[in-house]
């Protein structure tokens, strides 16, 4: 008989654990068809990457995003004025495939696309909207000051109206 795994790690709301997941778990020597394996792939990523945004907002899995983040590991701001800050990934939602993983700069507190075709292709929802923010709370030291100038488009030295 199954029985349920103790873990400390809230995951009670996650409406992804699908009914494909758990006959992956009871069945684990069965043999499925391919369209039967895909769906149970796919639903094992989706809960393993929603559980993932949930890890890494509790103490272990901001210590562990801590050390990416010194490393470089995101990435940079591609903006000159932001002078290579280090980024955070981040989702624009929290619902899984609406849209991919971008990164955060704490500087100019702008979305850039990553640089890495494979984070590009990342669920953004399994970093979360919320991460980015919470790390900067959590260790209020690392938030850069904004960049102290500006780009300010030019046409032959002239300042270019807003409208246009």
């Amino acid at each position: 008989m199954w029985k349920p795994r103790r873990c400390n790690l809230n995951v009670t709301s996650l409406h992804v654990i699908k009914f494909h997941y758990f006959i992956c778990l009871y069945n684990s020597g069965d043999v499925f068809t391919e369209e039967q394996n895909e769906l149970i792939e796919s639903s094992a990523e989706m809960l393993y990457g929603l559980i993932h945004a949930r890890y890494i907002l509790t103490s272990k899995g901001l210590a562990a995003m801590l050390e990416k983040f010194k490393n470089y590991d995101f990435g940079r701001c591609p903006r000159v004025y932001c002078c290579g800050q280090p980024c955070l990934p981040a989702g624009q939602s929290d619902i899984p495939r609406s849209s991919t993983v971008k990164v955060f700069c704490p500087k100019c507190e702008d979305l850039h696309y990553p640089r890495s075709k494979y984070q590009g292709n990342i669920d953004g929802a399994y970093f979360g909207t919320t991460f980015p923010h919470l790390f900067l709370m959590t260790y209020p030291h690392l938030k850069p000051q904004k960049p102290s100038q500006q780009y300010v488009p030019r046409v032959f030295g002239f300042k270019l109206h807003k409208q246009s």
